[in-house]
């Protein structure tokens, strides 16, 4: 009669001198105190029930709160920033040019210039549908026109190369894919990608007016908001030293975000890829912004008047890095309703 009972392996830590919560209730709920030897078992399968239900529920609320949130970003009405409406000189290059005050160093002839883009609308996932906080759809269709009427302009050439989309990666990682493809089997001299969020604002520009003479220049980019680079355009020259950069760029997998978000990693790879680089000048140049990656700035109409009211002390007022009205081109960047501002933009272009 001297034995002992002893408690079941598992419940000492649950015991109710050792549990402040058993202390209040008494006990605590069956599927906390142990765990389920088998799920045939009546109460582990209403366990596995309640728990299931209680994560369906919790997913729905949180998809419901991101569509939203997603549904109002999306629609939201915008107007122009009284920037739009003003001129403002964009910084020369510092650096020889291919074209320098009328005089050509290289006769425009020799340099095969492609322009390319590319979209994701047809191949999108379903997955990537369902969560998208930005709407792509149609962008390049908008826009392209607006290209193509520039390329003839000057005499270069546009390639839409959506059939290159890497359908296990973000969309915009697959801008990667089209440099390379354009730089080995078309002969482009130079490649020039352009987002399908941007727009050609001043067709009068030409390219020629800030490619570097230097043959030992190989990559334009532009500096973006808060550091980094911004991806959403720049110039890249055929080269053995740029086929690598790409192959480098392509390979940092580990900065591959999920399809469907803001963020696709390839800016912030990008800054990281270009860090600390010993051949950094010599091969890179940082033009200003507005060279050809000027950001448009949209304001809400119930905060319109105060804008033009405050305008010289808007942060954006005469900035380089946004479009004021002269501007080569205007990117439609960190913008949900890019359609819509979009559309507002080709009305404005020339």
């Amino acid at each position: 009669m001297g034995a002992s009972l002893r408690q079941p392996q598992g419940y000492a830590s649950l015991s109710p001198a050792a549990s402040p919560t058993s202390r209040r209730h008494g006990r605590l709920p069956m599927f906390v105190l142990a765990p389920c030897r088998t799920w045939a078992n009546k109460s582990c399968s209403r366990r596995l029930w309640d728990i299931s239900r209680l994560v369906a529920v919790i997913v729905l609320v949180a998809y419901g709160i991101q569509r939203t949130i997603a549904g109002y970003r999306g629609q939201r009405t915008w107007l122009h920033a009284p920037i739009t409406a003003l001129e403002r000189k964009c910084p020369p290059p510092d650096y020889p040019t291919l074209r320098m005050h009328g005089n050509q160093t290289v006769p425009a002839a020799k340099v095969k210039i492609c322009l390319t883009t590319l979209t994701d609308e047809k191949e999108k996932p379903w997955f990537q549908k369902l969560m998208a906080y930005r709407n792509y759809d149609g962008l390049l269709g908008l826009t392209w026109d607006n290209k193509q009427k520039y390329a003839d302009k000057h005499g270069y050439h546009l390639y839409d190369e959506s059939a290159l989309l890497d359908k296990k990666r973000p969309p915009a990682w697959s801008k990667i894919l089209a440099a390379q493809r354009l730089l080995k089997e078309e002969s482009c001299d130079w490649v020039v990608w352009l987002d399908a969020d941007t727009v050609i604002m001043n067709s009068s520009k030409q390219i020629e007016d800030f490619l570097p003479a230097d043959a030992e220049k190989d990559f334009l980019i532009v500096e973006d908001t808060g550091g980094g680079y911004n991806s959403g355009v720049w110039l890249i020259h055929k080269s053995a030293w740029s086929l690598k950069l790409l192959e480098e760029w392509w390979g940092m997998t580990s900065y591959v975000r999920p399809p469907g978000f803001a963020k696709s990693g390839d800016n912030f790879s990008l800054k990281n890829l270009l860090a600390d680089r010993k051949d950094f000048r010599q091969k890179v140049v940082v033009p200003p912004r507005c060279t050809f990656n000027s950001f448009a700035k949209f304001v809400a109409p119930q905060h319109y008047e105060k804008a033009v009211t405050n305008l010289q002390r808007q942060e954006w007022y005469m900035n380089e890095a946004y479009y004021h009205k002269g501007d080569f081109i205007a990117h439609v960047a960190g913008m949900d309703n890019k359609y819509e501002t979009l559309a507002m933009l080709l009305e404005e272009a020339v």
